[in-house]
């Protein structure tokens, strides 16, 4: 997904004077765990991401699941906007505010309710 939007919106970030930093995570199941949530949280810090620090979910479920769970706990919770593109994520885990990692004893089973500040379907995004 990032290869086909993400410059254009880091790009867009740019042009309305905000910096966007852009981190991307393998697509699929596996990648909703406890490892890629620590590896974006370390990223942030070393960034020096604050709590004013918005997160935007551009992807599928996978992707608004994990962005949405490290928002509602990064410093105890910062906002985030989801941006889906897949139906089931427009339709269904963008809107919801439920979000959650997959632990080894099974999937969903960490998470916390952070509902987002903003969500973007946009039905050109599923082309």
């Amino acid at each position: 997904v990032f290869a086909l939007y993400g410059a254009r919106l880091v790009a867009a970030f740019a042009a309305a004077g905000h910096t966007a930093l852009a981190y991307q995570i393998e697509p699929g199941e596996p990648s909703k765990d406890r490892l890629n949530k620590e590896r974006i949280e370390d990223f942030m810090l070393a960034h020096k991401c604050q709590r004013d620090t918005c997160l935007v979910a551009l992807g599928g479920g996978v992707v608004g699941d994990l962005t949405g769970f490290v928002a509602a706990t990064f410093m105890r919770g910062v906002p985030v906007v989801q941006i889906p593109t897949s139906m089931m994520s427009m339709l269904d885990s963008s809107v919801g505010g439920k979000t959650a990692i997959n632990v080894p004893a099974g999937k969903n089973l960490v998470g916390a309710f952070h509902q987002p500040r903003r969500v973007f379907a946009d039905l050109e995004l599923l082309n």
